[in-house]
């Protein structure tokens, strides 16, 4: 199938010029994720907007340009924007125990996880919408730990 990302909302802006200037882009230019990628997120968008009638691209909500960019990308990426969105919930489990926990709770100062798994979620669904719509992203204590050096 292929995605229209060249289709204009109504100030005749490109949704590729869009999502160009949005933080969340210059992030992954940053953390040198490959045009293919990029280009596949944007065919999400773009599937987003078609699929929500949007006609203006500020409609987009942030959480459903950060899960598409979570969906596409490597277990690096994904933690690092996710752990960078500040919707997102991180949970920490053991055994069939799980809550929800601050950032600085992830790992002990030595940089060991406190959990034995980890999920961030996003809620996707708009802003209008009564049942929230939960994306969750699962990590394993070494993508914790690795990913805590390098804070």
């Amino acid at each position: 199938m292929t995605v229209n990302t060249n289709i204009m909302d109504r100030n005749n802006m490109s949704l590729g010029a869009w999502f160009e200037a949005t933080p969340e882009y210059q992030k992954l230019i940053k953390l040198g994720v490959p045009d293919p990628v990029i280009s596949t997120i944007e065919g999400d968008i773009a599937l987003y907007v078609e699929d929500h009638g949007i006609d203006d691209f500020n409609d987009i909500p942030e959480a459903e340009l950060v899960a598409a960019i979570a969906d596409n990308t490597d277990t690096r990426t994904r933690l690092r924007v996710l752990w960078e969105y500040e919707d997102a919930e991180l949970d920490g489990g053991v055994n069939d125990y799980t809550e929800s926990i601050d950032r600085d709770q992830a790992v002990h100062d030595d940089g060991k996880a406190v959990f034995d798994r980890y999920s961030l979620s996003v809620d996707v669904s708009a802003s209008d919408e009564v049942a929230p719509d939960w994306r969750e992203y699962e990590f394993t204590v070494e993508d914790i730990e690795t990913f805590a050096r390098t804070w």
